[in-house]
């Protein structure tokens, strides 16, 4: 059964949530059509987690680039161990179609004018909504691999997001969405075990990292051989 859309408090865990939304300025006959993913990148990750001795099972297919599914699934001597999601982190392009009574249809391509804050958030809010759509009973551990290819985003912008607190005010929709965002980032925070930040912009490798689950760093430290030097320093979670 396919899980049900509802916007504001879940009830159960077959909804998935969303955020409230404004729809006053949406104009009638124009479509925008996000551009896909970063296949890449995922294909990268893929061969790093294979060098670090893990088996690795893509769950998405070529031709399915928004599966609610996350990315791989990560074997360790045989057994299932985690489930990895992706994000490439960059400015989306867009393809805009505008539909004319009096003329030809009109189309073309736009980079998002969206804040880099923003851009992140949603990438944290639909990774995690994506782990725990495949892992809602925690079985396996939740990682996430952030692909920085955004010149203005950086390890420092994701510790402030994570240090965000929910508007003292939740009146109004601007005030909702904000407490929303807040509150689904920091459900990533808790329930992500680890999460890399990757240079997507040089040389493809990992500059950052948190360990959201304490009784496996050791083990992160072992495997990924990542040190102290390179965990981010985040405040207490909210």
């Amino acid at each position: 059964m396919s899980p049900s859309l509802a916007r504001g408090s879940s009830k159960d865990t077959d909804e998935i949530v969303l955020p409230p939304v404004d729809f006053s300025k949406a104009m009638r006959g124009v479509y925008a059509h996000r551009m896909g993913e970063n296949c890449e990148d995922e294909k990268r990750v893929a061969d790093y987690w294979k060098g670090l001795g893990f088996a690795v099972e893509s769950l998405e297919s070529d031709n399915d680039r928004f599966s609610r599914q996350p990315d791989l699934r990560l074997l360790r001597n045989g057994k299932p161990v985690a489930y990895c999601e992706v994000k490439t982190i960059q400015r989306h392009r867009h393809h805009i179609r505008i539909l004319h009574e009096d003329r030809e249809i009109e189309e073309r391509v736009e980079l998002s004018a969206v804040p880099v804050e923003e851009r992140l958030s949603t990438d944290l809010v639909t990774a995690i909504r994506q782990l725990n759509y495949a892992n809602s009973d925690r079985t396996l551990l939740n990682f996430v691999v952030l692909v920085n290819r955004d010149p203005e985003s950086s390890p420092a912008l994701l510790a402030k997001l994570f240090a965000q607190r929910p508007p003292k005010s939740k009146r109004g929709l601007k005030a909702k969405h904000e407490s929303w965002t807040v509150e689904a980032i920091q459900n990533f925070r808790r329930e992500v075990d680890l999460c890399l930040w990757v240079d997507g912009l040089s040389n493809f490798s990992v500059t950052g990292y948190f360990v959201g689950n304490p009784s496996i760093r050791e083990q992160v430290e072992g495997f990924t051989g990542l040190g102290l030097e390179k965990l981010l320093p985040l405040e207490p979670a909210a």
